[in-house]
């Protein structure tokens, strides 16, 4: 096999395995990420979730800047999940886009919770950017086990 066919081969595996075109000449790349739209914002996991817990209590701080008002973001939550989704506007004015993280529009994330919730009890706050969600533990059932009395089956 000749080098070229080999580094042809190098390349191939190394754009699969590090999932982009690795060996894109310098400048040609920064000018394509120009030229191209930001990929949907639920593509990239947006926005952001960090939660925290302790014994009975969930913090979820979801990353959304952009929000120009509390109806531009709607919060549903089951026993077992939260989903947030909602539009945001970030326009950059007279400039371009010269390289864009996160993007301007409408999004919707699930995010699956370590344990179940209470569906009455649920703060929500949004600051500097931060949507802030207190959940509480749903308390387990605390019904003792009941003992089953069995007949005979020859009665």
């Amino acid at each position: 096999m000749d080098s070229w066919k080999q580094m042809m081969e190098w390349k191939k595996f190394a754009d699969q395995y590090l999932g982009q075109n690795f060996f894109t000449p310098y400048g040609q790349q920064d000018e394509e990420q120009r030229n191209q739209h930001a990929e949907p914002a639920e593509e990239k996991g947006f926005p952001a979730v960090n939660i925290y817990e302790s014994d009975n209590e969930l913090l979820c701080i979801a990353a959304i800047p952009g929000l120009e008002k509390a109806e531009d973001v709607d919060v549903y939550v089951d026993d077992r999940s939260v989903h947030i989704k909602g539009k945001t506007n970030l326009v950059g004015g007279k400039y371009r886009i010269a390289k864009q993280e996160f993007g301007s529009g409408s999004f919707s994330r699930e995010i699956e919770l370590p344990y179940r919730v209470r569906s009455d009890a649920i703060q929500a706050t949004y600051k500097k950017g931060f949507l802030y969600l207190r959940l509480y533990r749903l308390p387990a059932d605390r019904q003792k086990p009941k003992k089953v009395d069995i007949r005979r089956f020859d009665d």
